[in-house]
Parts: structure tokens; sequence; C-alpha cells
């Protein structure tokens, strides 16, 4: 967890929601922090590495807003690999295919326990960096083809 130690929460509201509060603490106990982003500020951040990226899509507006965002930002972000998306909605929101095979998108229908959802996005984000940490930066030993 050296490079990447803050999450961002996307914030469709003004006022943050309880569920912010909860699984800030909870992230903050395994020493990581979750970060409060506003759609406009979404958009206009450069990502220079892998980002983990929350949402909760509680009601209709939240899920308009998120629609566009979706179409314009971050099925380009989750194509290139930029961003693992964590959603959680009461709504069925539908994806690429290819974005689904590439394990990027986490879906999880509402109503859902605060402890479930800190627990599934902490367990994905803690084996991403464990396995990212240990790989050789270098390539493969090249074969000769056996005759």
């Amino acid at each position: 967890m050296r490079k990447s130690n803050y999450v961002i929460y996307l914030q469709f509201e003004r006022a943050l929601g309880e569920e912010f509060l909860y699984m800030s603490r909870v992230f903050s106990e395994f020493g990581m922090k979750l970060v409060p982003m506003k759609l406009d500020d979404f958009k206009s951040i450069r990502m220079k590495e892998h980002q983990f990226v929350i949402c909760c899509i509680r009601d209709i507006r939240a899920l308009f807003n998120y629609n566009k965002l979706l179409k314009r930002y971050m099925n380009f972000m989750l194509r290139q690999g930029s961003i693992t998306l964590f959603e959680y909605s009461s709504f069925a929101i539908t994806h690429d295919d290819a974005i689904l095979k590439t394990k990027k998108v986490f879906q999880e229908r509402l109503p859902v326990s605060m402890f479930r959802m800190a627990d599934r996005a902490g367990q994905e984000m803690f084996s991403k960096l464990v396995t990212n940490s240990s790989r050789w930066p270098g390539g493969r030993r090249a074969k000769l083809p056996e005759y």
C-alpha cells in the first residue's frame, strides 16, 4: 500500500451520507483514506496511476448523472485500465461485456450492509496492491520452440 493509499468516493449530493462516514472509518483502520470527490472534479482530474473508485447510486438524479459520467469518461478509463470501479446501486446499470470480463467493475445491489461494502472493496484493493508489488518489472525469458 505504498503507492496508492487513498480511494476516490464519487459524491452525487451536496452533503456526504452516512455510508461515507462509516466506510472512511473502516478504511482508516487499514491505513487508507476515502476521499470524496464531486463529479466536476472527477471529470477534470488526470490520473497518473491506477485508482480505486467507489460510487453509491441511491436515487434517479444520481443515476442520470452517473450514466452521463459513465458514457463520457468512465468507460474510457475502464478500458484503459486506469480505474477499478465499485458500484453500489439499486438500479440495473449496463456495462460493456469486454469491461466486465476484465474484472474492473464490481457491482452490488442496494440495500447492502456497510460492512459488506467496505469488506469487498478492501479485499480487492489489498489483493491488487499485494500482487502488483511482487511482480517482476522485466519481461519473460525467451524460449526457443521445440521441434
